[in-house]
């Protein structure tokens, strides 16, 4: 974990970390469903996508659960001054969907990185957030799987990077023969 990540983190209280870790998974499942739809007519992408979008919605129900019993309530606060969240993407070429997963990648980083901390320091509820973090790592890998893939693409043939990517993977099946022509 980066040290002013964890100056940060241990300046605030549980219930402002708990109110950032479930706001970061309501962001996360909703940057990922947004990705999904971008290849709306390829399930295999698409797929890929929605499992990671659930697994954030899981994860902040779990949060939420915590928060509500540990503090009366599922109302919470999200604290200031922590790694912003990328909810909004606007993926129209296989470059930007590139420079989308390395966002996702660097969120999944910063969310195995807090849960971590959270087991750290909160034992009573340690083994909720070493899940929470080595599915965050899950996801992490899962990503980079597909950045690596897309960027190879981008490399092989540098036309693909500045192709919209609905032109070359929003397709039911990938293309055999590469862009459509």
């Amino acid at each position: 974990m980066k040290a002013d990540l964890k100056k940060k983190l241990k300046a605030l209280s549980m219930k402002e970390i708990l109110g950032y870790a479930i706001h970061s998974e309501d962001v996360a499942s909703t940057y990922y469903w947004t990705l999904a739809k971008v290849f709306e007519p390829n399930g295999l992408v698409k797929a890929k996508f929605m499992a990671l979008s659930n697994d954030e919605k899981l994860h902040k129900e779990a949060l939420l659960a915590l928060h509500k019993s540990q503090f009366g309530s599922a109302k919470y606060v999200i604290p200031e001054g922590l790694p912003p969240f990328e909810s909004v993407v606007d993926v129209k070429t296989v470059d930007s969907f590139i420079e989308a997963l390395e966002t996702g990648m660097q969120n999944e980083r910063n969310a195995h990185d807090i849960y971590m901390f959270l087991a750290e320091t909160n034992p009573k509820n340690s083994k909720l957030f070493r899940y929470l973090a080595a599915t965050e790592m899950g996801h992490y890998e899962s990503i980079k799987a597909e950045y690596n893939f897309f960027s190879e693409e981008a490399k092989d043939d540098p036309k693909v990077g500045k192709t919209k990517l609905s032109a070359v993977y929003a397709t039911p099946l990938f293309l055999p023969q590469g862009l459509l022509k």
